[in-house]
């Protein structure tokens, strides 16, 4: 339903008056004809005016139709007019009434542009969210209001702030603001507010711009302080897997041959089975690097090839070689030829090689990864017209729309296979699984997964986990939080993946009957706080469990089942970039 913003408002009531006023004139003129008064302009006027305010003491006779609207009317306008007013005077003491009536909600600090959209992905998925703002007359302010989201002004990195937007009560906090600093002191801030009992844990999930920061705080998103429970994102590792999700790595040569005519010939690397892809990205930025690391990722799972990427950027090889001393596991995965070509300022020597690049092994995927639209599309064209065979060149733009949307128009970019393809970066990346990918949250979905393999379908909790509550998913969150402890126990700590390859066999049979036992005694002692006793029936209702018993007493074959997850742990923790380290182990 379309709603009026505030300056619409304002100008609607100053036409009403507008309307009011002339037929009010012109109604006091045609009456004091009517009865030979003789008033002036003003008595006209005056009189409309005390209509207004329920004062009238003109003459009552010949009340013709104009003045018949306008007594019923001007009452009624004043009222409007006082409202509108009362609610820009008390706009700020309405939104905190607002936001103090808020439960279950999710709360996102700072409204930049990530901010915002995060705000419109949750209200269209159906969330109730409160919004912090510095500013609260930016557009971006009015923007969220549009969408009937209470917007509280003030500091979020203050628990006073937090607590008008009611994140005591709250599902999750989002820092999303731009800067990382205010980011981390809003989490700080989180820590401190308390939390009513009953209450699930309150999720904090905090944006960081660094890529490699975020990455390195994830393996500490599991020590939860009971309260409170940290995860990390970064908006351009999530855009580079919803980029390469769209726009997959390998080769259509059906589409190609159907869109040409023309029947692709293998070069000599593909004929002899050592390549199946060429990855071109231009910009080794932020977003660049990500969408390097999610590729080498994605190709390391099924292909036993490596994958090959050419990187141009003015300084590709410097940015290249901080990327790989990170991620030393892209030395395993991916063949890099890295072009030092300035696109603004082309050397002819670098454009030379980057010609031959294109020519010797034919890309299959081009990304344009330019922070700049303006760089970025012009980056496309030039590539576009030196590709030896059609294939789609992705342009990261900020948003769909607008300047892409314009430009992908007049480059022809109509949907066939070899046109230029704006992808949204900012669209595709802030939706709600952004804040819900954490670390403890995929494992927790994990573990769910193993729990549905391993139990009968007329388990309560036999479900996929979309179809779970938020309550019912805790049982695995407090799984997830429970494996540093786990892993602690055998001396290991969470660390980076370094590795893309198959965990392998990490724990030896005693370590895996220590993880195995560490985790059927935090079952036992969470459903035990939970008021569920032993019995030799299962019974939901009753809370009553036969596997309620100390580890020793366990059936045989429930332990296989607690050793079997065990055994699976390094691949959960590997499908969310972590691996178990330890002292004194290679």
């Amino acid at each position: 339903m379309h709603r009026f913003g505030e300056r619409q408002r304002w100008w609607l009531l100053a036409l009403g008056w507008a309307i009011l006023l002339t037929l009010g004139v012109t109604g006091f003129v045609r009456q004091a004809d009517e009865l030979e008064l003789g008033s002036t302009f003003l008595d006209h006027l005056y009189f409309t005016l005390q209509l207004a305010v329920l004062s009238y003491e003109g003459p009552s006779e010949n009340i013709n139709w104009q003045l018949e609207i306008v007594r019923f009317t001007a009452p009624l306008m004043s009222a409007g007019t006082l409202l509108q007013s009362a609610s820009v005077v008390f706009r700020e003491q309405f939104t905190r009434w607002r936001a103090r009536r808020a439960r279950a909600h999710t709360v996102v600090a700072g409204l930049g542009p990530v901010g915002t959209r995060l705000v419109e992905a949750l209200v269209a998925d159906g969330r109730d969210v409160v919004a912090i703002t510095g500013d609260s007359g930016s557009s971006a302010a009015a923007t969220v209001g549009r969408l009937d989201v209470p917007v509280v002004a003030g500091d979020p990195a203050e628990v006073a702030t937090l607590l008008a937007a009611r994140a005591d009560r709250a599902t999750r906090v989002v820092a999303a603001s731009d800067d990382d600093i205010v980011n981390v002191a809003v989490a700080a801030a989180v820590r401190d507010i308390g939390r009513a009992g009953g209450l699930a844990p309150l999720r904090c999930a905090v944006r960081l711009s660094d890529g490699e920061l975020a990455h390195l705080l994830r393996s500490t998103e599991l020590h939860g302080d009971g309260h409170v429970r940290l995860e990390f994102f970064n908006v351009h590792e999530r855009a580079a897997h919803a980029l390469l999700a769209a726009h997959p790595l390998e080769a259509r040569h059906d589409t190609v041959a159907a869109a040409t005519g023309l029947h692709h010939e293998p070069d000599e690397q593909e004929a002899h089975g050592e390549h199946d892809a060429h990855l071109v990205v231009l910009g080794v930025g932020q977003f660049g690097r990500e969408v390097i690391l999610a590729a080498a990722q994605t190709w390391s799972d099924g292909h036993r090839r490596r994958l090959r990427v050419t990187l141009v950027d003015r300084r590709a090889g410097g940015r290249y070689h901080a990327l790989r001393m990170r991620h030393p596991a892209l030395d395993e995965t991916v063949d890099v030829a890295a072009i030092d070509l300035d696109i603004g300022q082309p050397d002819g020597a670098a454009v030379a090689a980057f010609d031959e690049a294109l020519v010797r092994h034919a890309p299959t995927a081009v990304v344009v990864a330019f922070d700049d639209d303006a760089l970025a599309w012009s980056s496309a064209l030039f590539v576009r017209d030196r590709l030896p065979r059609p294939v789609d060149v992705v342009v990261r733009t900020d948003a769909d729309g607008g300047f892409g949307r314009h430009l992908q128009a007049a480059t022809g970019g109509d949907g066939a296979v070899g046109g230029i393809v704006p992808f949204a970066f900012l669209d595709q990346a802030c939706t709600t699984e952004l804040i819900e990918g954490g670390v403890r949250e995929q494992l927790a979905q994990a573990l769910h997964e193993d729990f549905l393999r391993r139990t009968d379908r007329s388990h309560p909790l036999h479900r996929p986990w979309s179809e779970l509550s938020d309550t019912e998913r805790e049982s695995s969150r407090s799984a997830a939080d429970g494996i540093v402890g786990r892993v602690a126990a055998i001396g290991g700590r969470l660390a980076p993946l370094r590795s893309w390859s198959a965990a392998g066999d990490v724990f030896d049979d005693d370590e895996l009957d220590r993880l195995a036992e560490y985790e059927h005694e935090r079952w036992r002692e969470e459903r035990t706080a939970q008021g569920w006793t032993w019995g030799e029936v299962r019974d939901e209702v009753a809370r009553r469990n036969p596997l309620l018993v100390p580890w020793h007493e366990l059936a045989a074959d429930a332990r296989d089942h607690n050793l079997d997850s065990a055994r699976r742990l390094p691949d959960l923790l590997a499908r969310a970039g972590f691996e178990v380290s330890r002292a004194g182990r290679a």
